[in-house]
């Protein structure tokens, strides 16, 4: 009798088992996930004190150049430590109806391919680091499906517009071209397109929406020269 009623537990012993194994690599996955949030925080602080010093740096090369040569600007980048490749376009005369509609009718191919799609998409994070003078601008993207990450912005940048995106490698050209010509539409000033400095690691599913202040003087991009430089990438 003893050992019917043993093995009659056996089944429940097995599912007893099981759900032990998926609580012990739930927990694994959370430390992973908090030891991968740490670094990036770590990482972030970094960033922050890096670009404090490079902004208190070129605050003064700016004042030496003003009193050397008050016609030469001497500008710094807010992305020095995340850029190691910047695109900046001149742009031309265009046929801007055409080219603002072919970027609505590749909008309007990406929300049919999103048709039912409730969720925020997970493979492209949007790293946003909010400044007032946006408004709500860079939000919009949110109607598209792109989740936003809010990051910290040092004091010395809050004055500025966003007018740079910086992305990974693994950011497809239409996603990319879909978030800037959206940024655009909303009526942000967009100066720079530049490659993140960890492009091709923990950055690059990541487009992060930001300020590039060597580029305050760079032709702002159209949808003329947006689609230019990346309709035969």
């Amino acid at each position: 009798m003893t050992q019917r009623n043993i093995s009659s537990y056996k089944p429940v012993i097995y599912v007893l088992a099981i759900l032990f194994c998926i609580f012990i690599i739930h927990v694994a996955e959370k430390i992973q996930q908090q030891h991968h949030e740490e670094e990036i925080r770590k990482y972030d602080e970094a960033s922050n004190k890096k670009l404090r010093q490079k902004v208190k740096k070129a605050k003064s090369l700016q004042e030496a150049a003003k009193m050397e040569k008050p016609d030469t600007l001497v500008r710094v980048s807010e992305a020095s430590v995340d850029t190691v490749a910047a695109i900046k376009l001149t742009p031309e005369k265009s046929t801007e109806e055409s080219d603002a509609a072919y970027f609505q009718q590749l909008i309007q191919q990406y929300e049919k391919q999103r048709t039912g799609d409730t969720q925020a998409r997970t493979d492209v994070v949007i790293r946003y680091y909010k400044k007032n003078k946006d408004g709500d601008r860079v939000y919009k993207l949110r109607n598209l499906g792109f989740y936003i990450h809010e990051r910290h912005v040092e004091a010395d940048y809050d004055g500025y517009a966003s007018n740079a995106i910086f992305y990974g490698d693994s950011v497809s050209r239409e996603d990319l071209m879909v978030i800037a010509y959206d940024l655009i539409a909303s009526g942000i000033k967009l100066q720079s397109i530049t490659l993140s400095k960890y492009h091709d690691a923990w950055k690059a599913h990541s487009v992060e929406i930001g300020t590039d202040v060597t580029a305050l003087d760079e032709q702002p991009f159209t949808a003329s020269t947006l689609r230019e430089k990346w309709q035969d990438l």
